[in-house]
């Protein structure tokens, strides 16, 4: 770890990073898990690639379609043609500048010296679990955007073993961090 003189705590513009991230991956997680895209708008075994249909079917076909539009309608909570999916879209692509800002952030200002408060152990904990966050925060990001951009679903397994990959290196990081001892100098 990179050490700037006898600075004990991180600087104010890595701070603000840093609770930025949290804030952005926070909205970004809540708005990605209200988005139902799933739910009852593709329903399991549906053919729509214009094969031969009963009326009956079509017209529950229509009926579903035009639920699914409402629902679409109702994702719209910001007005002004802002729905879920964009909101996601967007703090997905903040969360993306945000996880490229921050290491080379961190290379421009370096990082303060480690609290004398971890272990050697925890220090290793705290270096890989910072890597891994800092990695995942272009990863999730990036796989979501390719995931719409193509509109292949080969690329959804990616998209969600980052996000669990994420959450693992979350409970690490937080294992180590959330005591009131650490979690002075990001504060």
């Amino acid at each position: 770890m990179t050490t700037t003189g006898e600075r004990r705590g991180y600087r104010a513009s890595q701070k603000v990073l840093h609770w930025l991230t949290v804030l952005a991956v926070a909205a970004q997680l809540t708005v990605g898990y209200l988005l139902d895209l799933d739910g009852d708008c593709d329903p399991p075994g549906e053919d729509r690639s214009g094969g031969d249909t009963s009326d009956a079917e079509e017209d529950r076909l229509d009926r579903l379609e035009d639920q699914c539009e409402a629902r679409a309608d109702d994702y719209d909570l910001l007005g002004g043609g802002f729905d879920l999916a964009e909101v996601h879209l967007l703090l997905g692509l903040t969360v993306l500048a945000l996880g490229v800002v921050r290491p080379l952030w961190r290379r421009v200002v370096g990082l303060p010296p480690w609290s004398e408060h971890l272990s050697a152990g925890q220090r290793r904990r705290v270096h890989w679990t910072e890597r891994a966050l800092l990695a995942l925060l272009v990863v999730v990001p990036l796989s979501g955007i390719v995931l719409i951009a193509t509109g292949d679903d080969a690329w959804l397994p990616l998209h969600v073993g980052a996000h669990v990959a994420f959450f693992v290196a979350l409970a690490a990081h937080l294992s180590t961090n959330l005591r009131p001892v650490i979690l002075r100098r990001m504060l």
